[in-house]
């Protein structure tokens, strides 16, 4: 069972993080931070699909895209407060936190690989 490396969910953790900022943005009164809000779940949901395309064992990364997909759902039906929205927004960063913390890179003394430095992990070597 292959899964992904915590160092792609990182990516995705930034975007979702971004989208509730502009979230909270939008209930101080800034309307067109709403849209940027929609953009960066819309780039986040874009990745994980790309994740789960690539990882198709990877059942916890399904799990999430699914769940963001719902999540999705419901913001286009409006059956969500902007309250709401922080709330199912919330749990979703945290699990895919969760999967950040629990598949670093660990070396063979100990150390963790840092998260700024993803030149030896397979994924990224594929993309250069």
């Amino acid at each position: 069972m292959v899964e992904a490396s915590g160092y792609l969910f990182r990516d995705i953790e930034v975007l979702l993080k971004e989208a509730e900022k502009c979230l909270e943005e939008f209930r101080t009164g800034t309307p067109e931070a709403y849209t940027k809000h929609k953009d960066c779940l819309t780039n986040a949901m874009g990745a994980l699909d790309k994740i789960c395309s690539r990882y198709k064992d990877d059942a916890e990364a399904c799990v999430i895209a699914g769940k963001l997909s719902e999540f999705m759902e419901d913001i286009e039906s409006g059956s969500l407060t902007p309250e709401m929205e922080i709330q199912h927004l919330d749990r979703i960063i945290e699990r895919v936190h969760h999967l950040v913390d629990w598949r670093k890179l660990a070396m063979a003394a100990g150390y963790e690989l840092p998260l700024k430095s993803r030149r030896k992990t397979r994924e990224d070597v594929r993309s250069r």
